[in-house]
């Protein structure tokens, strides 16, 4: 066999790439990676890991973390996709398991249920932060957090990139929105890595306007801002469900006030069962209104360097043909990056995404139960993603120094 492995890795780079683009598990390709140097020399090559998957790719879905509730014993999980690296992960039960919130750039933000303390990890590098208390830092009263954006150091504005091993993908910025009892109004709130919570700022006036696409509570950070959807309640029965786009600068000073803006947006969502805000394929922002039947696509036309607010959006359709026995409603809806939308559907727990650039939909799982949504799942599950390039650079850089090179 190693003879056979050296025959391969002495093959053209092209004839190479085209025989390794067939093996349909991406656990399989690192398992190949790590059986000998010639290999990893090879697999911890940017050129040769962008080739072999098409181009940059700024995420790829590796499972979903999730939390089950029974009677007083809770059980925090991780169920990967059959193509994932990663492994299935169940806590043993206790009353006190933690609860996956949503997560970004391989990065995972959790809350201890009890305690309500927040914390950040990446699974796979095994990074771990923990958030200061909100109320210590506020004097707003009681709150429940409402919907959330994770910051990494690729996002701060004017930061120059960076290769993976210099961390490009660490935790920056959290930020969170709250409503807070006997209150009209959403705040949103920053804390930074490095300097703690700022003080909150008015988001949302909640007589008038709500959050729109409630069923992922992530919000999406795209050139140096973190950006949400909302509706007007208000005027909604006469112009269609207009959306506005609210946007929170990031990568500010630690102690600075968030600063937050609203842009009316030429797009209308009546009549959707979800709609969802994204980054596109080509890096501009994506709105997806979806239907019963067929996804409304709104694609931003940013020219050059001008501003986001007065880029004009352009209208497009795609129509969904799913295999039965699958059903035409969705309960949940997520989206992931490079333009699509995770779909999960209540009675088999199956999962498909939807590439809205390319117009396709593939199935990513299909009757895992632990991810049915019943009475034990008090939390939708959170789809984690992280860039397998960056993957690959990360848990093989280290073999390629020296040392073992067994997968274990």
């Amino acid at each position: 066999m190693a003879d056979d492995g050296g025959i391969i890795a002495a093959l053209p780079e092209d004839v190479l790439l085209q025989v390794l683009s067939r093996v349909a598990s991406v656990k399989s390709l690192f398992m190949l990676a790590a059986t000998c140097r010639r290999w990893l020399r090879r697999f911890t090559d940017r050129a040769f890991l962008l080739d072999l998957w098409g181009g940059q790719r700024a995420g790829d879905l590796l499972g979903f973390f999730f939390h089950l509730q029974r009677i007083k014993v809770s059980t925090f999980g991780f169920l990967p996709v059959p193509s994932s690296p990663l492994r299935p992960l169940a806590s043993s039960g206790s009353s006190n398991s933690v609860q996956p919130l949503a997560a970004r750039r391989g990065v995972l933000l959790m809350r201890l249920p009890i305690t309500r303390l927040l914390f950040l990890s990446n699974p796979v590098t095994g990074e771990r932060h923990v958030v200061p208390r909100l109320e210590e830092y506020s004097d707003l009263g009681p709150y429940k957090v409402t919907s959330y954006a994770i910051v990494v150091s690729d996002d701060l504005a004017g930061k120059p990139q960076q290769p993976a091993s210099s961390g490009r993908f660490t935790f920056s910025q959290l930020l969170v929105t709250t409503k807070h009892a006997n209150s009209i109004t959403m705040y949103v709130n920053s804390y930074s890595a490095a300097g703690g919570w700022a003080a909150p700022a008015e988001f949302l006036d909640l007589l008038r306007f709500s959050l729109a696409g409630r069923s992922t509570p992530s919000a999406v950070v795209h050139r140096g801002a973190a950006h949400w959807l909302c509706t007007d309640d208000v005027a909604s029965a006469t112009r269609g469900d207009r959306l506005y786009k609210l946007s929170v600068e990031v990568g500010v000073p630690a102690a600075a006030t968030p600063r937050v803006s609203m842009t009316n947006l030429p797009v209308r969502a009546g009549g959707a069962t979800a709609t969802l805000l994204c980054v596109g394929g080509d890096g501009e922002l994506t709105i997806a209104c979806v239907f019963p039947m067929h996804v409304r696509i709104w694609k931003q036309q940013r020219r050059g360097d001008g501003d986001d607010d007065a880029a004009a959006w352009r209208r497009d359709v795609m129509w969904m043909t799913l295999p039965a026995p699958y059903p035409y409603c969705v309960p949940l809806m997520h989206g992931l990056d490079m333009g699509s939308v995770a779909m999960m559907y209540r009675s088999s727990g199956a999962v498909f995404v939807v590439d809205l650039d390319k117009k396709v939909i593939d199935r990513a799982m299909d009757c895992f139960l632990p991810l049915r949504i019943g009475r034990e799942m008090d939390l939708p599950p959170v789809p984690y993603e992280m860039d397998l390039v960056e993957f690959f650079l990360l848990q093989l850089g280290g073999l390629c120094g020296g040392g073992s090179t067994s997968t274990g």
